[in-house]
């Protein structure tokens, strides 16, 4: 037992390396952030499809231990609507990373835990507990502070308010998911709401005139780079680890992503980080340790 955690921690620690590469892939695509989120789901759903349909019967069953697919039990709209979240989520994200610091759009993003705190007042998620209350001043200096340092120029406001946008719908998908979770499994989810992501990016790319083929092998290396080791291999491995790893303690491992990806920002595209930076990181993740308490105690 001890040594399934340890493999789960260790899949853990190198999906939030994989993912920490995204903002990387994202810049050296050399397309739009719209186009750069297409072509991550687009290429990624065949080999998520393969998956889905050539796994055996047995390996695929949801949490609950029913084994349905994604056209059954009327969840076909709860589906669609994972996908088009998933697909404004990506856009935003995007758009983030071309904008500001790296390191602030993925730490913006990750404020979802601490969004759907906030939706729980409402009904629609978890009603949150004391300990998350304790958690939201250190995520609103957190998101202070990050917006301080683009404001000195080492980054972009617009830039991090699309982050926090993003993190908005992330929040939603993850909802979502949680519903879906119920009757399908992990594999099957991914592979219909990223067909449904897809779908919709192509859609919007079409009206907006911009759906073209990269001229370079530099963009598609980084496209494939974004959709196989980011979006399938990355996703998957935490799909993988959380199994075996209660959720908290996943969502505290995954933090490593913002980390990677600032690191990364600044020995490749040169985004040294400044005090303001320094400050919101350790608030925000502070932040997240808080909100997710209550779950590592249940």
């Amino acid at each position: 037992m001890a040594q399934s955690s340890f493999w789960a921690i260790a899949t853990l620690v190198v999906a939030a390396i994989l993912m920490g590469l995204g903002p990387i892939f994202v810049r050296y695509s050399g397309v739009s952030p719209d186009a750069s989120a297409f072509w991550r789901v687009a290429l990624a759903a065949p080999v998520l499809g393969a998956t889905v349909f050539l796994m055996p019967a047995g390996s695929s069953k949801p949490a609950n231990g029913n084994d349905v697919s994604a056209r059954k039990h009327g969840n076909t709209g709860l589906m669609i609507l994972a996908g088009l979240l998933f697909a404004a989520d990506l856009v935003a994200c995007h758009m983030a990373i071309e904008m500001t610091t790296v390191g602030n759009a993925i730490l913006l993003n990750n404020l979802a835990p601490v969004i759907i705190g906030f939706l729980g007042l409402f009904g629609i998620a978890r009603k949150p507990g004391v300990m998350f209350w304790c958690g939201v001043p250190f995520a609103v200096i957190g998101g202070y502070f990050l917006f301080r340092a683009s404001e000195t120029g080492a980054g972009s406001m617009r830039g991090d308010t699309f982050a926090v946008l993003a993190a908005f719908f992330y929040a939603g998908y993850l909802i979502v998911i949680s519903r879906l979770r119920r009757n399908h499994s992990a594999a099957s989810i991914m592979f219909w709401s990223t067909l449904t992501t897809m779908i919709g990016l192509g859609v919007m790319m079409v009206i907006k005139g911009n759906f073209v083929l990269l001229p370079h092998m530099t963009g598609w290396l980084a496209l494939i780079g974004l959709a196989m080791l980011v979006h399938v291999l990355g996703q998957g491995m935490v799909s993988v680890g959380l199994k075996r790893v209660d959720e908290a303690t996943g969502s505290m491992i995954l933090l490593l992503q913002p980390f990677v990806a600032s690191i990364l920002g600044a020995v490749i595209l040169g985004e040294m980080l400044n005090q303001w930076h320094i400050m919101g990181s350790a608030a925000v993740v502070v932040a997240l340790l808080i909100a997710t308490r209550r779950r590592r105690t249940l």
